[in-house]
């Protein structure tokens, strides 16, 4: 027996080769605990499918990047999940977190809205994340009873109190509103913008670029317009509350939060 045979025998013929350089490492798969939680006053659906990801959300000017995602069918809230992801792709400088969604049939009925840190920086072990109703759970359709239509969000002025996370204190604040078909009117702050959007069941896209008009104000309120005119532009998704209305971005994070304006 030659001395390749006796070390092949030694060590298996995988660590053999390994020791070559003939194999590559495999990926290492680990797992990641997530709670998932049901929002006070939110309604579960009896064919819930929930959709639970882990984003990469380090780059602040760039969209999140996918991790890991996986599709579980559950009956009751709370309920732990695993989340299996590539330990390689997770670097301990960047942020992560972790979003969440429950679809009824084709229709997105609750959400995340609040960032949930995972894996980096001090988060937690085993996140724990709560998901928002977003639209009516729908009813089940007969001949005669169509499902139920969601949350509108067009005819009303909505006027901003909160901008990514910063409160808004003025008596002028920024405000807009939605038409039947989509089309918006802004008041940033300072100029008046214009544009349309794409409106779903939760679900939000704003047409670029907006039409606005060039004034020039005192930099507090030219920063308003940019702070609004950015927020539209992260925007990806909707939740509306009684007489609140919060826009999200991709991760779930609230980047607007806006109020009913009483005619």
């Amino acid at each position: 027996m030659n001395p390749l045979q006796g070390l092949a025998r030694r060590l298996g013929l995988a660590s053999l080769l390994l020791a070559f350089g003939g194999a590559p490492l495999m990926a290492e798969t680990a797992e990641l605990p997530v709670v998932v939680h049901l929002a006070e006053g939110a309604t579960l659906p009896p064919d819930a499918l929930l959709e639970v990801s882990l984003l990469d959300v380090s780059r602040a000017d760039a969209p999140s990047v996918v991790i890991a995602e996986r599709s579980y069918r559950i009956e009751t809230l709370p309920v732990q999940i695993r989340l299996p992801y590539d330990d390689a792709q997770i670097d301990p400088r960047m942020s992560y977190v972790v979003s969440g969604k429950v679809a009824s049939g084709a229709t997105t009925v609750l959400r995340t809205t609040t960032a949930f840190s995972a894996l980096t920086r001090d988060a937690p072990e085993r996140p724990e994340i709560t998901l928002e109703q977003i639209a009516p759970v729908p009813a089940a359709e007969t001949p005669n009873e169509p499902s139920a239509a969601p949350m509108r969000i067009t005819g009303v002025e909505w006027a901003a109190s909160e901008i990514g996370g910063r409160l808004l204190v003025t008596e002028d604040p920024p405000s807009i509103a939605f038409d039947e078909d989509g089309r918006f009117s802004m008041y940033g702050g300072c100029n008046r913008f214009s544009g349309r959007a794409e409106i779903g069941a939760g679900t939000i896209s704003f047409v670029q670029p907006f039409a606005g008009t060039r004034r020039a104000c005192p930099e507090p309120r030219m920063k308003l317009d940019q702070d609004m005119v950015a927020a539209l532009e992260q925007a990806s998704g909707y939740l509306r509350n009684g007489n609140r209305l919060s826009l999200t971005n991709a991760a779930g994070v609230t980047v607007l939060r806006l109020q009913e304006r009483p005619e």
